[in-house]
């Protein structure tokens, strides 16, 4: 089977991300979290990053589709969901709405919230990419072509 190149890398990409997080979070609590500079801030930029790889992804998927276009992130979750690429539009378009706070209210990120998702929430990622490998096999396998690149 041949597989989207660009959207393994950037999976592959996020993989490395949510690994390094795990064992860097791993035995800190919550109160060391938060009083932590250093831990917040790179678990803003890692959860920042599998964020942008999500929405980079989603528009990559329905270029693929024929179905143009969206006009945010979560537009493009929902298009995905409406096409049946993904089961469920949530919890993807809370991830997004939590991207929009880091990139666009950055000075108001609540560590608790952080820490939380860092430390509890990272399988939705891993979700996601469960769900898009699945849909890009059945794409494939429908005898439409899936780019290379």
């Amino acid at each position: 089977m041949r597989i989207n190149g660009v959207i393994q890398r950037k999976f592959a990409l996020m993989d490395e991300y949510l690994v390094q997080l795990n064992q860097r979070l791993q035995g800190v609590s919550r109160e060391r979290f938060v009083e932590d500079w250093g831990l917040r801030a790179m678990t803003e930029r890692a959860l920042q990053v599998c964020l942008e790889i999500v929405i980079d992804v989603a528009e990559r998927l329905l270029a693929l589709k024929g179905a143009g276009p969206a006009a945010s992130g979560a537009e493009c979750i929902n298009k995905l969901a409406a096409l049946g690429v993904i089961k469920t539009p949530e919890p993807y378009t809370e991830m997004i709405r939590f991207r929009n706070l880091l990139v666009h209210q950055y000075e108001i990120v609540d560590p608790f919230i952080l820490y939380n998702i860092a430390t509890a929430r990272l399988a939705d990622f891993r979700r996601f990419r469960d769900e898009i490998d699945a849909a890009l096999q059945s794409f494939e396998e429908g005898g439409q072509r899936t780019p290379s690149q």
